[in-house]
């Protein structure tokens, strides 16, 4: 009587707890004592309130082992759920999930002792029914979800481990891929009528713009992102790394100068913090009205630029208009204004025009490789009907964009660059996630300034051109040369 009381708790106690049915059901795998950091993940886990839940954990944290196995093996044992999809970012390896799963139910003896055997039916290589009637489905990143039935049922557990790849991350086409499949897809695939429906994603963070960055950012899910120590390396899981451990683990990725993927993998973090290409420091701020009532502006060489969305559709994508000025004389370059985000044609031309006019800037950069008819013919229409006389200059995307964006490191390096401190937040919060950042619209459109200095052979000078007749000197003989100006771009 006492075996079977103590049977009945156990089997209570796993049913309430996933951490419990770790160590009771699933004791061979969980060896190691769980950390304060597991215990988020349990109690997120197991709120069944919490319908959509995003947990970024470092790697070897076991998360694929609690989430994959440990999690789902407890809904079906207890009959909580009908229909469980695993998703991996390959059909492969979310096979592999659900075999492991299988295997682990039918040959784990503390299972076979509390629940007696679990039989399967196998309905196909990539589908299995439990005798209870739980079908399991392994489906990978892209392939149909939504819309599957078993029976009568749709899916009620979807649990997505480790879905993005590290070579997936690094295309904008490929992350935009898979987000509108999750969302669209996976998202759906659910009765969402019902309350009795979960879906869990479980990762490591690999990219600023990644799916899993996407799903912790978003206040729709619930969320947790975890890391393997502080920022001064002290560990959060002792049992499974000590301080020195991981110490020595950062030491060895430093001297390779791979601190980048240390704090991806295990910090949950896109862009080391302590090497980062563009630091904090770097950012200098001023505020405009400061500039203008000190007279300092009226020697200023403005320019405005434009980095468009790579599409005919520029609504679609993230636009970016970026104001400079050039003090040559005092060697300083202030990032004047910026206006970014999804715009139609027109709003982006007609905030083009405006800041021109903000900041009576004489050039206006744009970059034209992809859709050349679709920007320069509108831009010369606004110019005629607008009686600007901004100069329109046509920028050629040379290289790579990440090139194009290092060139500004010496510049802010040496303290040249000045950020207004009203609307360049969206700047630096891009520059800091160099060269892995959710956007690039507004640092590849303030990089341009290299080329345009360059083109204009406008360089830092020791001579005062603060003078307003020296200034427009200069405008009139860069009107006068258009023509020259036409030569050089067609070499160039």
């Amino acid at each position: 009587m006492e075996s079977a009381l103590e049977l009945k708790s156990a089997m209570e106690a796993c049913y309430e707890s996933t951490k419990v049915s770790c160590k009771v059901l699933f004791k061979d795998r969980f060896h190691r004592p769980f950390s304060e950091l597991h215990d988020q993940i349990f109690d997120l886990i197991d709120d069944e309130s919490e319908q959509k839940v995003a947990i970024a954990a470092p790697r070897g944290f076991g998360k694929t082992t609690i989430d994959t196995i440990a999690y789902p093996g407890k809904k079906i044992l207890f009959e909580e759920k009908k229909f469980i999809v695993p998703v991996s970012a390959t059909a492969t390896s979310a096979v592999m999930q659900g075999e492991n799963l299988k295997s682990e139910l039918q040959s784990n003896y503390e299972i076979r002792t509390m629940f007696g055997p679990i039989e399967t039916k196998r309905f196909s290589k990539e589908q299995w029914v439990t005798k209870s009637g739980t079908m399991v489905m392994p489906r990978g990143a892209g392939q149909q979800i939504r819309g599957i039935l078993y029976k009568r049922y749709r899916p009620d557990l979807i649990v997505c481990d480790d879905l993005e790849t590290s070579e997936g991350v690094r295309s904008d086409e490929q992350r935009e891929k898979l987000l509108d499949w999750f969302f669209e897809d996976v998202c759906n695939s659910i009765d969402r009528g019902s309350k009795d429906w979960k879906i869990i994603v479980v990762g490591t963070v690999l990219h600023e713009d990644s799916l899993l960055v996407h799903l912790l950012n978003d206040p729709d899910w619930t969320s947790i992102q975890l890391s393997i120590c502080d920022d001064d390396l002290n560990s959060n899981w002792p049992d499974f790394m000590s301080t020195d451990d991981v110490k020595a683990l950062h030491g060895s990725f430093k001297e390779k100068g791979k601190l980048d993927s240390f704090y991806r993998e295990y910090r949950n973090i896109p862009i080391s913090t302590e090497d980062a290409t563009f630091r904090q420091e770097y950012f200098k701020g001023y505020e405009e009205p400061e500039l203008i009532e000190s007279g300092n502006s009226k020697g200023l060489i403005n320019v405005v630029i434009i980095d468009p969305a790579k599409t005919v559709k520029l609504h679609s994508a993230d636009s970016a208009i970026v104001g400079w000025g050039i003090d040559r004389a005092s060697q300083k370059m202030y990032v004047r204004d910026v206006v970014a985000g999804r715009m139609y044609p027109d709003e982006m031309f007609d905030e083009s025009f405006k800041m021109v006019d903000r900041l009576n800037a004489r050039i206006l950069g744009y970059e034209d490789t992809s859709l050349h008819e679709f920007i320069t013919q509108p831009l010369e229409n606004q110019k005629r009907l607008r009686g600007s006389h901004v100069f329109l200059l046509p920028l050629p995307a040379r290289g790579k964009k990440e090139d194009r964006i290092a060139q500004l490191v010496p510049f802010y390096r040496q303290g040249f660059i000045y950020h207004n401190v009203a609307c360049c937040n969206g700047l630096e919060a891009q520059l800091m996630s160099f060269p892995r950042p959710a956007r690039w619209d507004i640092m590849d459109a303030a990089a341009y300034i290299i080329e345009i200095m360059e083109k204009e052979a406008q360089y830092f000078d020791p001579f005062d051109f603060q003078d307003d007749d020296d200034i427009e000197d200069e405008y009139s003989e860069l009107d006068m040369e258009n023509d020259d100006m036409m030569d050089w771009e067609q070499v160039a």
